[in-house]
């Protein structure tokens, strides 16, 4: 068995921080001639994402940490809508019981306002009396 051809088919990123290539999918054909038949043999070999999944549907690259997730895991930022793995996605929960994924900077900047507003409630308490029907 001789190979007549081979053909190799590579789905590649590149990197923008770093300018390396990263390999995401391989595939090999093969069509060898043998007893006057040619036979094609198809090798694919699928390597895995940063988030664990296979690399059948990419979603895309976090922003922060350029981590390549798929479909499922990736994600963006509620406000900003900067790509987010699921590594550096906070999830804030709304009152109407929905989550919202958040970037770490968006994140601290919600929290931080949901605390001074909790502080700011607190002291004015202090100062404003609710208003009592018997009078």
């Amino acid at each position: 068995m001789r190979p007549i051809r081979r053909k190799q088919h590579i789905q590649v990123t590149e990197d923008p921080q770093t300018g390396r290539r990263r390999i995401l999918g391989l595939s090999q054909e093969e069509d060898t001639l043998d007893g006057g038949s040619i036979d094609t043999s198809l090798y694919r070999h699928q390597f895995f994402l940063d988030c664990g999944c296979d690399s059948s549907r990419i979603g895309g690259r976090c922003f922060q940490c350029g981590a390549i997730s798929c479909t499922a895991c990736h994600g963006r930022c509620y406000f900003c809508q900067m790509p987010l793995c699921l590594q550096h996605s906070h999830f804030l929960e709304t009152p109407t019981q929905e989550r919202i994924r958040l970037c770490g900077r968006c994140h601290s900047q919600i929290t931080r306002k949901q605390k001074f507003q909790k502080i700011k409630r607190t002291i004015l308490s202090f100062f404003i009396q609710p208003d009592s029907d018997d009078e």
